[in-house]
């Protein structure tokens, strides 16, 4: 109990404040950081069930297995089947191609239905939420398609052979972002009427879902039925996640989930720095504590058993209250922030505690312990002589020990390597720009600084004379900035990436199978509403039957549908818009009078299909056969709602094959009904409606971007603490510079003026040399993590040596104000 008795006198005399406070912020920003990340990410991805309407889906061209359906039963595994199919609907002389979706009584799993009695609301107190499908004998339908077919709520719409009552409008369903919508207006019915409708027949064209969610057997039961339930798949056969439900979402959330993991890994970061300036302070308070000791004749292994356990009673309580004060802050956070996370955030697992215990345990191992490891052997003499000193572990051993501890923080909180080397990589040269720059720059202040005011040739001359500690000082500043320009640029590059491609104007409504004799009435109708398009594609259906001179076996027909239906064909002169060649070479480059036309292929899909450069491939258009050779692969960008192709020729090949044409465009929401127009105008125009998925979409990027802005407020408050930290390193040797001068008869003008250019002049050093390291961890980020293009910051260069000559110096000169609100004689009695 004398280490604790020791630990808790030496606290009271205030010795400990940084350092316990370093340690308490170090594991409260860590743990709430990692309880916020993975409740967002536990709610984002309850969420994103939403948009499969369960847990986990089965899409297959053949009707669901009784096995599966049984297999669920017994496992206790929520389960629903649901169709979907294009069919003609009927009310007397009118008729209409919809889209059926034919559903079970559990549908949905997960999520909610959207339904109301008055066509075409946006009023959110007229639209009802459920959770279940229409009754048998009923239907819901879409608002366009009544004054398609002329018909009002209560009328009865014909479906091969029954007679169904439309009784609601569905608005939306949880599942609507995938196939179902490519064909006019949505026809929800019970599933059970299927077999009395007698429209399903061989060879028709159904798409069979299969829906499973977490039922009674809980987790585990359903993970096992999820095993079995793979290995009794087939070709036909595809299973679909929460995060292929909807691609943009998918993007969106894992983009949030890295960045989450950047913000927590940059606190982690941050919070060691601050540990190891506080531990360098509270060491170097120690000498006479240690030579009192061993003056009363304590073994030095005695002394380093006492501090050793110092420590441990400081790691653990301090982490305890670190856990608390996490907690505690992370529940604030998510109180202040509740209306910009409209989701319900689940409790979090025992992962965000253990981080937080390892990491004041790892930070004190890795900080504290090194700073304080030569103590023990302190003289005696240094009781008496202050010019007794002992050599304290190098520099270089304990920022390795630094680093190492670092390193594991940050790859057990992220598991990503890039993310670690990333961070690493960015500390590190700002680190060592810091050291070989800062002295030059220091040495060329000291030179220039003698010519200038008495302030500037002071301030100049202490910096240079403390040129250790100016440059420890300096590697805190600098890191510590340079981590808050990393968050902060990947933050905003991130955000503005969603916000462009979910721009308001962005498209939200495909045209497709428009036909030649079609195109200039679509195009004059589009026209009229003051509607602009992405521009108009061609189109021509073709199938892929030989790879360099051999048919297509059955083996590459199971393994991939692109093998086993038509494609589509498409030409353009220029590289499209968020395409880039990532292989070959495009048309410009290429010689194209020969009689073998070349093709660009998707580079992914290139890789599924064993397509190389040079590969020669026959295509048959309807029976008329002719030769591609693969010239080059793209990368496409998916999220700009704007027509992609998987195979793209140049222009002047296929112009005399059958083709038609397609487009996106946006439509306001009150011109929607430019859709019915079209459709009645041009019924085998087929129309794929993205506009409530683009709405969800944007919904969720809101979530996770305010998820962003919360983890940039936390990371900013431990960013200050590094610096308070910095700051308080040299601070003891300057007030006592500062009560000596005032002593002297020197004004508090002159004595506040010291401090502002010597610390200002470090933040303006060390902002512009964090801008080094921020560049060029920024540049690994965004490449490797983000998938994001690089481009040069600006804004760092300038604003990093402002707001740190600003924030620095104001700390400097607020914590030094009591060398001249106080007494010299008790501002000395106080050190």
């Amino acid at each position: 109990m004398q280490a604790l008795r020791m630990l808790l006198r030496t606290w009271r005399g205030g010795q400990l404040n940084l350092i316990i406070w370093s340690l308490v912020l170090a594991v409260a920003v860590v743990t709430s950081v990692s309880l916020l990340a993975e409740r967002i990410e536990r709610a984002l991805t309850a969420q994103s069930s939403s948009f499969l309407a369960a847990d986990l889906v089965v899409r297959s061209s053949k009707p669901i297995a009784p096995e599966w359906v049984a297999g669920a039963l017994q496992q206790q595994v929520e389960s629903a089947q649901v169709l979907t199919f294009a069919s003609m609907v009927y009310h007397q002389d009118d008729m209409h191609l919809a889209s059926i979706k034919a559903v079970e009584g559990s549908y949905p799993l997960r999520g909610l239905l959207r339904r109301t009695t008055t066509p075409f609301t946006t009023d959110t107190s007229l639209i009802e939420e459920i959770d279940y499908g229409p009754a048998q004998g009923e239907t819901w339908v879409d608002a366009r398609l009544l004054p398609l077919l002329n018909i009002e709520l209560g009328d009865e719409i014909e479906l091969g052979e029954i007679r169904l009552t439309v009784s609601q409008i569905v608005v939306e369903e949880p599942d609507s972002g995938g196939s179902y919508g490519a064909f006019g207006a949505r026809v929800l019915m019970n599933f059970s009427d299927i077999e009395a409708a007698g429209i399903i027949i061989p060879g028709s064209r159904v798409t069979y879902r299969f829906l499973m969610a977490e039922g009674a057997s809980g987790a585990d039961g359903f993970a096992r039925y999820s095993e079995w339930m793979e290995d009794q798949l087939d070709v036909h056969d595809r299973l679909i996640t929460p995060d292929e439900a909807q691609a943009s979402i998918a993007d969106t959330m894992d983009k949030g989930r890295r960045f989450l993991l950047l913000a927590g890994s940059i606190g982690v970061v941050l919070a060691g720095i601050a540990l190891a300036l506080a531990s360098h302070h509270f060491a170097a308070g120690q000498t006479r504590q240690v030579a009192l000791l061993k003056s009363w004749g304590i073994a030095a292994s005695r002394v380093r058993s006492l501090y050793l356990q110092q420590s441990l009673w400081l790691g653990v309580g301090g982490s305890a209250i670190g856990l608390l004060v996490g907690f505690a802050f992370s529940e604030i956070l998510i109180a202040v922030v509740r209306e910009w996370l409209p989701i319900s955030l689940p409790m979090a697992g025992i992962r965000p505690w253990i981080t937080g215990l390892a990491t004041g345990l790892l930070c004190l191992a890795g900080f504290t312990l090194p700073a304080i490891w030569h103590l023990p052997a302190q003289s005696p003499l240094a009781v008496l002589r202050d010019d007794v000193k002992v050599e304290p572990v190098s520099s270089m051993a304990r920022g390795f020990l630094g680093v190492i501890a670092v390193a594991a923080l940050l790859f057990w909180y992220s598991n990503n390597v890039y993310l670690s080397l990333a961070i690493l990589a960015g500390f590190g040269l700002t680190t060592l720009a810091t050291v070989v720059i800062g002295l030059l720059m220091l040495r060329v202040g000291k030179t220039y600084g003698e010519k200038l005011g008495s302030i500037w040739r002071l301030a100049s001359s202490n910096l240079w004379r403390r040129r250790s500690q100016s440059i420890i000082q300096m590697v805190g500043f600098s890191g510590a900035i340079a981590l808050l320009m990393i968050m902060s640029v990947v933050r905003t590059s991130l955000i503005d990436e969603w916000r462009w491609q979910l721009a308001d104007d962005a498209p939200n409504h495909f045209l497709l199978n428009v036909a030649p004799y079609e195109l200039e009435g679509v195009r004059d109708l589009v026209t009229a509403q003051n509607l602009e398009t992405a521009g108009w594609y061609s189109m021509v259906r073709g199938r892929l039957t030989q790879i360099n001179g051999e048919g297509i076996t059955e083996e590459q027909r199971d393994k991939h549908e692109s093998f086993r239906r038509e494609l589509n064909l498409s030409w353009t002169t220029a590289l499209p818009e968020g395409n880039k060649v990532t292989a070959g070479k495009w048309w410009d480059e290429l010689d194209l009078s020969g009689d073998i036309a070349p093709v660009s292929l998707e580079e992914e899909l290139a890789g599924e299909l064993g397509l190389e450069i040079g590969d020669l491939l026959n295509f048959s258009v309807g029976g008329l056969i002719f030769q591609a050779r693969v010239a080059s692969t793209r990368s496409l960008n998916w999220d700009n709602m704007t027509p992609n192709f998987y195979f793209l020729f140049p222009e002047g090949l296929l112009e005399n094959y059958p083709r038609t044409s397609m487009t996106s465009l946006y439509i306001p929401p009150q011109q929607k009904l430019l859709v019915n127009d079209l459709l009645r105008q041009y019924p085998t125009v087929q129309v794929i409606e993205l506009d409530k998925i683009i709405d969800r979409i944007r919904s969720i990027v809101s979530q996770v971007t305010s998820g962003l802005e919360v983890m940039t407020l936390l990371i900013l408050s431990c960013g200050v603490l590094v610096m308070f930290a910095a700051v308080s390193l040299s601070m003891s040797e300057r007030l006592q510079e500062s009560a000596i001068l005032r002593t002297l008869g020197s004004s508090r003008r002159l004595i506040l003026g010291i401090q502002w250019v010597e610390f200002s002049v470090l933040g303006v050093m060390a902002g512009l040399l964090a801008a080094i390291g921020a560049e060029a961890a920024v540049a690994l980020l965004q490449h490797y993590m983000f998938d994001l293009p690089f481009s040069w910051h600006p804004w760092l260069w300038l604003m990093g040596p402002l707001a740190g000559g600003l924030l620095v110096g104001v700390l400097g000169v607020g914590y030094s104000r009591k060398a001249v609100t106080q007494p010299p004689l008790l501002v000395l009695n106080s050190l």
